[in-house]
């Protein structure tokens, strides 16, 4: 793809690099969606009227979300479905919807008042709790407010579907909404000044394949038109406005490159995961519902390395019985297909809970109680859990693995829980199981340091970058403001993850990276070079992660991980890495 010539002069901005990719199209500028909403008194007369007038607004927003599910779903975005999940059991509040409709009894005001009031309270409440899992609840009842306040207005331009074609999308912030709505075929990236890698908006964009570019200063886009030029390298954060011809010239070229990879990629399904000089490499998916196993079977997978057990009962109203929890299991084993899952135990606190759960108060809910510490006070949970994995053992390939282990005997009471369950389940159903694989997620610096300790107790071991990252780093991942901070390119990381490869390779257990970094292909290399044997994945980042496999050399990529271990600073490592493709 070329532009025409320009004579403006070319403006470069720099940003953080949210979602990976090269785009080139026209300038778009999105607005600031304005919620300023009338007061108007009703009559008793009205009430009524403008009580149905408010449920037929939320049926209407229901509808325009599912459909948007069904969208996601038949593209293959699970990660966005889940998403608008969370949207839709906002919407069948019963109690948020009751006191509207109370409000509007009592007040005797119009519906958008009414409703706009509520939400008022509901966002003031979670805004003075402070941690990153009511500012997502906050994002979220602003993303569902602007939707219902739209239907009650009648608003038909809130969508993206009908923007120009070739748009480059700028906006103050984005909503998880505005990104599932986009058309691939105009939407071809976003840049913001507002965001950051954990929003709803980001996994969606990630997980829909659109460049998404953030922290971008948009004081300049104010002048722009239509027709103004653009280019968005999602890879190192930058947007090009009115773009001159070298510049053209770079970036059409690897836009040209990277369509290639993904045409070679999606027609060599086929083929093995190992580099081009015979070094083989599994290839797995992380997942969370089990319509994405046809996109893993599609491409070839290895297996599931992470099943991430917490989603599918988020929404439940009580916790799942060892039985609800048995057919779920049984079922995605079964559909494996004979390839083997790795099914995580609960991975609840911090920022997921499931409805029933009532939520503690806690200074920094990252640091509380979350994961194998929740799983350990929650014993009888914990075992209905272990007791159900169990049982699904005969129908296929199954390991479990436990959550956020920061000390050995963390990692050997959970086993002891094990052996219970497991002592359980033969004399409940008289059964001989066999011995299951147990996993260990390292995703703490305490853990990482005692990875001899731990590689000695389990069957392989499994690095959440995501967290490895933040804890490490001493950087709250959702903190916008941080968000240049929050980096896998930094030289502690690097080394972390090495010692924890080395330790487990003098244990002969293999190691697992099923973070966001995994199937980012600026770090394929690094980590193949760092000793990583497998790649955990979401299931769309499959053909364009086994591309960069087959793309590389491992003698190449030891080279580069020598390299890049010798670097000091985070901007030196991305710099090294910068150019992936071309390794």
């Amino acid at each position: 793809m070329v532009l025409q010539r320009t004579t403006a002069q070319e403006v470069q901005l720099d940003g953080i690099a949210i979602s990976q990719g090269i785009a080139i199209g026209k300038f778009f500028f999105m607005p600031q969606a304005e919620e300023l909403i009338s007061e108007c008194d009703i009559e008793q007369l009205e009430v009524e009227c403008e009580i149905e007038r408010f449920r037929r607004a939320v049926l209407r927003a229901k509808e325009e979300v599912l459909w948007l599910q069904g969208k996601l779903a038949g593209d293959g975005v699970t990660e966005g479905v889940a998403i608008l999940e969370a949207h839709l059991l906002i919407m069948s509040d019963s109690s948020m919807n009751l006191q509207v409709e109370s409000t509007i009894d009592e007040l005797k005001k119009n519906a958008e008042f009414a409703y706009q009031l509520v939400v008022n309270r509901y966002k003031k409440r979670f805004s003075m709790l402070g941690d990153i899992f009511f500012r997502e609840r906050v994002a979220e009842l602003q993303d569902v407010s602007s939707r219902i306040l739209g239907c009650l207005r009648d608003d038909t331009k809130r969508s993206l579907v009908d923007i120009p074609s070739n748009s480059i999308l700028f906006a103050e912030e984005l909503s998880a909404l505005h990104v599932a709505e986009a058309s691939l075929s105009r939407v071809k990236a976003f840049v913001t000044r507002y965001g950051s890698c954990t929003s709803h908006a980001a996994i969606v964009s990630i997980a829909k394949g659109i460049p998404l570019v953030t922290n971008i200063d948009l004081e300049l886009a104010f002048g722009l038109d239509g027709e103004t030029d653009v280019i968005v390298d999602g890879n190192e954060g930058k947007v090009f406005i009115h773009p001159g011809e070298a510049t053209q010239k770079k970036y059409s070229k690897a836009f040209k490159k990277i369509a290639f990879h993904r045409l070679q990629s999606s027609s060599n399904k086929s083929m093995g995961f190992e580099t081009y000089d015979g070094h083989h490499v599994r290839l797995s998916a992380n997942v969370e519902m089990i319509q994405e196993l046809e996109m893993l079977h599609a491409h070839g997978g290895s297996g599931v390395g992470l099943f991430r057990s917490e989603y599918a009962f988020l929404s439940h109203g009580q916790f799942p019985t060892e039985d609800e929890q048995f057919v779920l299991y049984r079922d995605i084993v079964e559909s494996m297909k004979g390839l083997p899952i790795v099914i995580r135990t609960f991975d609840l606190g911090g920022d997921k809970y499931m409805a029933c759960q009532q939520i503690p108060y806690e200074n920094n809910p990252f640091l509380g109680l979350r994961a194998i510490r929740f799983l350990l006070q929650e014993r009888a949970l914990f075992k209905s859990q272990l007791k159900a994995v169990l049982r699904a053992l005969n129908y296929g390939n199954v390991s479990v693995m436990f959550p956020l282990i920061t000390s050995l005997s963390e990692l050997l009471d959970a086993k002891m829980l094990l052996q219970e369950a497991k002592l359980e389940v033969e004399t409940e159903f008289g059964v001989k199981l066999s011995q299951v694989r147990i996993g260990c997620m390292i995703e703490v610096p305490s853990a990482a340091l005692i990875t001899d300790l731990i590689a000695k107790e389990c069957d392989f071991i499994s690095i959440g970058t995501n967290d490895l990252v933040q804890y490490t780093l001493a950087v709250d991942r959702g903190n916008h403001a941080l968000s240049s901070l929050y980096t896998p390119a930094h030289p502690s990381i690097l080394r972390l993850i090495k010692h924890i490869v080395l330790e487990a390779n003098h244990q002969g257990i293999p190691v697992t990276v099923c973070g966001e970094v995994a199937s980012d292909t600026r770090f394929t290399a690094l980590l193949l070079g760092l000793g990583i044997d497998e790649f955990s994945v979401g299931p769309r980042h499959l053909a364009v992660v086994k591309n960069a496999i087959r793309n590389t050399s491992i003698v190449q990529a030891c080279k580069l991980a020598d390299r890049a271990l010798e670097l000091t600073t985070p901007q030196d490592i991305q710099q090294l890495l910068s150019n992936p493709l071309d390794f």
